[in-house]
């Protein structure tokens, strides 16, 4: 009795193990700013995976460093002219999330 054997190599189901820390990939684009969330790998790679936050504390040290990046971009795009629409007051109760 022969075994069937595919051509499918065994493709191994342990996840990678990466090192590194969640960033902000913050960019100025025509319509405003712009905030994606990423991975640095400590080998340099930057990867597209979602920020983490394992306590409440590291989370809002986290959300108030984005906070200056972001009102630093909007500094410079102001002083370069290129966001004429842009407001740079602060948030309105509409734009608070609860």
């Amino acid at each position: 009795m022969a075994e069937d054997q595919s051509n499918t190599p065994n493709i191994a189901t342990q996840p990678e193990q990466i090192q590194g820390r969640s960033i902000f990939i913050v960019e100025t684009i025509a319509s405003g700013i712009q905030v994606k969330t990423g991975f640095l790998a400590e080998d340099g790679r930057v990867l597209e995976l979602p920020g983490i936050f394992p306590t409440q504390e590291y989370a809002l040290s986290q959300i108030d460093e984005l906070r200056k990046i972001v009102i630093q971009h909007f500094a410079q795009v102001q002083q370069a002219g290129a966001l004429q629409e842009v407001s740079l007051e602060g948030p309105s109760p509409d734009d608070t999330i609860q």
